[in-house]
Parts: C-alpha cells; sequence; structure tokens
C-alpha cells in the first residue's frame, strides 16, 4: 500500500461536475478518525481496541479494496497511515488542496446507552446532494451486504452542531460511524477480523457502485482481486441458518480458515441469519471445496448455493 506524506493545503472552491477523460483519475481522501494523542472512544476491556485503532484498521482495509479493483482510476491519499495525530482543519485542508472529488472519514461511535448500536453515515446538509446519495448507497450496503442495523443518514440538524471535515469540504464528503463501542456486543463485533473486513467491504461496494453510474468507473477484477463483490453468478457455500446472529469467531468457523460471510433476510416477519463461506466462480469449483468443508462435524449438511450479482 502506498504511503502519501500530508502536505501544506489551502481552501479551494470546485464543482461537483466531473468530465473525466480516459487517461484521467479521480481523487479519493480516506481519513481515519482520532490518531495519536487523541483516541477517540476508549475500550471497553484492554483486549478490545480503542476508537483510533479501530478507525485506521477499517480505513486500510477500505483502501486496500479500492486499491485492488479501483486503483486505475482512483488516487487514494490517506489522512493518516499510522497512529499520527492530525488536526481536524488539516484533514480537511488536504482534500481541498488536492481538489478531491470524495472525502470518507470513518469513526466508531459511542452513545451514554448502553444498548444503542447500528451504523449512521453523517453529511453537512441536504444541499449537498451528491453527498447525501453516498452516504444512503453506504448505508443501504451496510444492511443488505453486512447485515447491520442502520440508524440512518444523518444531517447537522439531527446532530445539533457542524462536523468540521464536513462543513469545510469543497468535495462530496461523508463521515461514516461504523457501530458503537458503548455496545457489548458491537464492539466485539468491531474488534473481529470479520467485522473490520464486512463493513470496509460495505463502504468500498457503496463508493464502487457509486462512482461506476457517476463516472462510469467500473471495478477492475481478476483473480489477483480480494474478495470481489458479486458479479454475474457466483457460488458459495452455505453453513449455517439461524434466527439469531452467531459469532463468526466462534471454534467451528475459526477452523474453516476462511472468512466467513453473514447476511441477514428477513421472511414472514421472521428475521434469518445465513452464513457462507467462499466465491467459487464454477459450481463444480464449489463442489470441491465443499468436501473439505463438510468434513468439520458442525457442518456435514454445508450444501452449494448460486447466488446472483
Amino acid at each position: 500500500m502506498k504511503q502519501l506524506l500530508i502536505i501544506a493545503c489551502a481552501f479551494f472552491t470546485i464543482s461537483y461536475n466531473y468530465a473525466l477523460s480516459d487517461s484521467t483519475k479521480i481523487t479519493l481522501v480516506i481519513d481515519a478518525g482520532h490518531g495519536g494523542k487523541d483516541p477517540g472512544n476508549l475500550n471497553s476491556h484492554p483486549d478490545f481496541l480503542v476508537e483510533k485503532e479501530l478507525n485506521l484498521k477499517i480505513a486500510l482495509k477500505f483502501g486496500e479494496y479500492v486499491e485492488a479493483f479501483l486503483g486505475h482510476k482512483i488516487e487514494i491519499i490517506y489522512t493518516r497511515t499510522d497512529d499520527t495525530f492530525v488536526e481536524l482543519n488539516d484533514r480537511i485542508l488536504l482534500a481541498n488542496k488536492n481538489r478531491a472529488e470524495y472525502f470518507i472519514s470513518i469513526h466508531s461511535n459511542a452513545s451514554k446507552n448502553p444498548d444503542a448500536f447500528g451504523t449512521e453515515t453523517h453529511i453537512n446538509n441536504l444541499e449537498s446532494r451528491t453527498s447525501l446519495e453516498l452516504a444512503h448507497a453506504i448505508e443501504r450496503e451496510f444492511v443488505a451486504r453486512a447485515g447491520r442495523h442502520s440508524r440512518g443518514v444523518k444531517l447537522k440538524e439531527d446532530r445539533l452542531y457542524n462536523l468540521m471535515v464536513l462543513k469545510y469540504a469543497n468535495m462530496a464528503s461523508v463521515l461514516v460511524e461504523t457501530g458503537f463501542m458503548t455496545n457489548l456486543e458491537e464492539e466485539k463485533f468491531l474488534n473481529s477480523d470479520y467485522g473490520q473486513d464486512i463493513i470496509a467491504s460495505a463502504i468500498f461496494r457503496a463508493f464502487s457502485e457509486y462512482v461506476e453510474l457517476k463516472h462510469g468507473i467500473a471495478p477492475r477484477l481478476s483473480s489477483e482481486n480480494i474478495k470481489p463483490k458479486h458479479v454475474g453468478t457466483i457460488y458459495k457455500i452455505q453453513l449455517y441458518t439461524s434466527t439469531g446472529p452467531i459469532s463468526t469467531e466462534t471454534d467451528d468457523f475459526i477452523k474453516l480458515n476462511e472468512p466467513v460471510e453473514e447476511i441477514r433476510t428477513e421472511s414472514n416477519d421472521v428475521v434469518w441469519y445465513k452464513y457462507y463461506t467462499g466465491n467459487f466462480a464454477t459450481q463444480k469449483e464449489a463442489k470441491k471445496a465443499l468436501k473439505d468443508v463438510q468434513k468439520i462435524p458442525a457442518f456435514k449438511f454445508a450444501f452449494v448455493v448460486k447466488m446472483e450479482g
């Protein structure tokens, strides 16, 4: 992953109407909230990460997806790639100076109510149409692909205050709250590799689909890409179905030594949680992998399913 230096910046005013030539790249600034002397929200247990650490892990995973699939058309600038303190105004100045088209800030939420949970995506106001569309796309992916509870898109009127990185942004900008660290179950989820990966991939899918619609930039797919989003027909191995969520950190899932995907669906007022592994181009490849999966007693009834992107 390339490392990018933070440089001195100044404000610029730019338009949201982008016309790209074949050789032009658009710029995305990925901002991992907090850092350095500013830990953000604290952890509930020493084994868990503080907010600045969670934000950075998810931000870097998101950037890896962008680089793998959209690197031919997207230039990424990170406000930080390590445990560095960056002033709020320097973050958005960096984006404005580089005339970025998109600014996505990653955060983890907290509340005095320990039962509060779910994702939120913040924009400045309804006049920021591009920001609004991107924010809604992210929240849709959190629900549809990551199986999270969405608390919706939030405006400055909802917060009762402005967020500096949104208020002074000269581009489409969103601040994503990936979940509540003050909710024990959600904190556990955010601290798992699976949780961080599925949150990052949901943000990526929303961004990828939006820039394809807005700019005609399609993801570049190859065997080297990591965990591609559903494109056309793919095959997965369905491991388990439950009416309640199951931790993907359980021993049986860990024995697979492969990522496990949770998809939440609702039918006849019943919520179902389905667990899958693998992304196979052909049914033959999936059935071959199924034999190994079924060697684990908990998954002896696993089966191959066909899924459309």
